[in-house]
């Protein structure tokens, strides 16, 4: 519910557009959005939470009770009996118009993508009082882009599409329409153009002049009102109990529509004289409005907590939960770890499932740092370049510690293709001497610098610009001194550095560059290299000789033994230390998940329910039943046909 500043605010009460939510969020701080909690009365009533920073629509006159049929609509209407400005409108919390000069692409549902709500989308979408101010003034209603349903889902009209809906009921359509005609004949001939034609206004947002918001909504709520006191919604589920806040999409549509052909003023009913000036904005959709809650230093002694780190995303939960339980597992009772996950799109019941079977463990924390948001402002038009390329967001991860963990000054970083054989609080506790980075030597990088006709040396010379290339570390197992790492480079010039195209391994490549005399080299046992496609003899032996002994001297009591490359013992059991992989594997609740890996079983994708290319009462259906049944090879013929010619594809 945090607010983020803009630079062009002015405080204005001419102009107040109420941000309709449900859920903590942010919103930009400016005088014309004014966020306000929807539903107030509901979540008072069954102990939800009443959020104190935003007003609520339960205050003075409301129908905030009729929220789970209303939504967003109890807002509007607490609006329009609570306040006044020269100009009234609604939003969402996720959805803002784009008040900005500027146009920007839309995907699929004719929305700009939109991820964060920060500084940088404040600016870029003009949600500030300046930009707001500029761009509804002489406008009599301001609302998002018109939804053409024919081009985006194939149907023939308004009506296909509620009907096509799983949950709308087209008796209820039928319904409005009849109080509608009864109520105001003259919106007839309007109606039947909206709902016989392919285009409505969705999501209820709008912004209109004091005068015709009042009259909007003196014609709105009777309508809505006469409809639920005679619709029978005893067994609705949810999402048909917010039949009225559906039907509005339409009625806003209508509304316009007559405003648009008659002058409202000639309609004893209204109090708007003249025709209505409409402009139409883009809407911008955040995926992530929810505030950012930063970690916090936990409440233990510093002298004995182990901060580990890890990255991860929800594919690689088996894989991360091994790893952290092989930790764990080995850890000292006398030392509390805590383990933080920066993770990008882990689900809440995975994270729930790692805490909980690891809760045994009394002396160990499992935290979680969401890196999309971050990723999502250090991402530059350099890595945007070179995405294609090699870059991968993944790069962020280790240059973003030092900015995520501020209240720490040393920690542990481990990759999740890792099990830890011994505990990890003697490599934390060695001692850097003052460099940024402790790391054991990369024995397939020296390996190659002395095979003959091998590129390694000149690409160590020529682009990581290193004095020796014989110092070149392995990045999978780290020992960081932030503060250290905080004095070479912000985390912006770290991942500048970082998105060059010219790097083969980026983030390795990089801390190689920029720490070759920084860096403290650990003993082989903390970062075992397994024996992927046979490099030990192949590859390490051509390593020196003191380098490659001390390896061969580590394989016999490893600390940490590093899965590098593409045989892992989640795709080959036979793998170089796979059974002391499988003997930690087993243990973790998703054992049943890393087997399915091993079986080349894919992770299904969730089942997503699509509009009917033929709706259940179309005429057709009966027989297109009988030719092509449900799940046959016809029937997917027969959708894919008629998808493009209801031109879906």
């Amino acid at each position: 519910m945090a607010g983020i500043p803009n630079a062009q605010q002015e405080p204005s009460a001419r102009i107040k557009i109420f941000i309709a939510a449900h859920t903590p969020s942010v919103f930009p701080d400016c005088a014309s959005i004014l966020p306000i909690q929807a539903g107030t009365a509901t979540a008072g009533k069954t102990g939800g939470t009443v959020f104190e920073d935003m007003l609520h629509d339960d205050d003075g006159e409301n129908i905030s009770d009729l929220n789970p049929m209303y939504s967003e609509l109890t807002v509007l209407y607490w609006a329009w009996k609570n306040t006044d400005a020269d100009y009234i409108g609604l939003g969402q919390y996720r959805r803002y118009l784009n008040f900005s000069q500027n146009s920007y692409a839309e995907d699929k549902a004719g929305e700009i993508p939109g991820a964060y709500i920060n500084a940088q989308s404040i600016s870029e979408y003009g949600l500030n009082d300046a930009s707001i101010a500029q761009a509804v003034t002489d406008w009599d209603i301001i609302t998002g882009p018109t939804r053409n349903v024919h081009k985006l889902y194939g149907f023939t009209n308004l009506k296909e599409q509620w009907d096509a809906d799983r949950h709308l009921r087209s008796a209820d359509l039928q319904h409005m329409y009849d109080i509608l005609c009864t109520r105001h004949p003259e919106y007839r001939e309007d109606a039947d153009t909206v709902l016989n034609g392919t285009q409505f206004i969705p999501n209820n947002m709008f912004v209109m002049k004091r005068n015709v918001f009042h009259d909007y909504c003196s014609w709105l709520f009777p309508l809505l009102g006469e409809f639920v006191a005679n619709w029978d919604h005893r067994h609705a589920d949810v999402e048909l109990l917010r039949t009225p806040g559906h039907l509005a999409e339409r009625l806003l549509t209508i509304y316009i529509t007559h405003a648009q052909r008659v002058e409202l003023g000639d309609s004893s009913a209204s109090s708007v004289n003249g025709p209505l000036r409409v402009r139409q904005l883009q809407c911008v959709r955040f995926s992530h409005p929810e505030p950012f809650t930063p970690l916090e230093p936990l409440d233990t002694n510093p002298r004995f907590t182990v901060p580990v780190i890890f990255a991860a995303d929800d594919d690689y939960v088996p894989v991360l939960a091994t790893a952290i339980t092989s930790l764990l597992r080995n850890a000292s009772p006398d030392r509390h770890y805590d383990v933080i996950v920066l993770d990008r799109f882990i689900t809440t019941e995975n994270k729930q499932t790692i805490v909980a079977s690891l809760s045994d463990y009394a002396n160990a924390s499992i935290r979680f740092y969401d890196m999309s948001r971050f990723i999502a402002e250090h991402q530059t038009p350099q890595t945007h370049l070179h995405k294609e390329e090699r870059w991968n967001v993944a790069t962020c991860y280790r240059f973003g510690i030092q900015e995520a963990l501020p209240f720490y000054s040393k920690v542990i970083y481990l990759d999740c293709d890792v099990v830890v054989n011994g505990d990890i609080s003697e490599l934390y506790d060695i001692d850097l001497h003052g460099k940024a980075i402790g790391a054991v030597p990369d024995l397939d990088f020296l390996g190659n610098l002395n095979m003959k006709q091998n590129a390694a040396a000149a690409y160590a010379s020529d682009r990581l610009h290193m004095t020796d290339p014989y110092h070149y570390f392995q990045t999978g197992v780290l020992v960081m001194d932030l503060d250290r790492m905080r004095e070479i480079h912000s985390v912006s010039e770290w991942l500048d550095y970082a998105s060059r195209p010219e790097l083969t391994h980026h983030d390795q490549d990089v801390l190689n560059m920029e720490c070759e005399e920084d860096v403290a080299y650990l003993p082989y046992e903390w970062n075992v290299l397994h024996n992927c496609g046979g490099r030990v003899n192949t590859i390490f032996s051509y390593a020196p000789a003191d380098a490659f002994r001390a390896y061969l001297e580590s394989r016999k009591h490893p600390n940490i033994i590093h899965y590098a490359g593409p045989d892992k013992p989640w795709t080959n059991p036979w793998c170089d230390f796979g059974p002391l992989y499988w003997s930690y594997a087993r243990t973790t609740p998703f054992s049943l998940q890393i087997m399915a890996m091993l079986a080349d079983v894919r992770k299904p994708k969730p089942v997503e329910f699509h509009e009917r290319a033929i709706a259940e009462d179309h005429p057709a259906r009966k027989y297109v039943d009988k030719v092509a049944p449900i799940g046959s090879r016809q029937r997917e013929v027969m959708k894919a046909v008629a998808r493009r010619v209801q031109g879906k594809q």
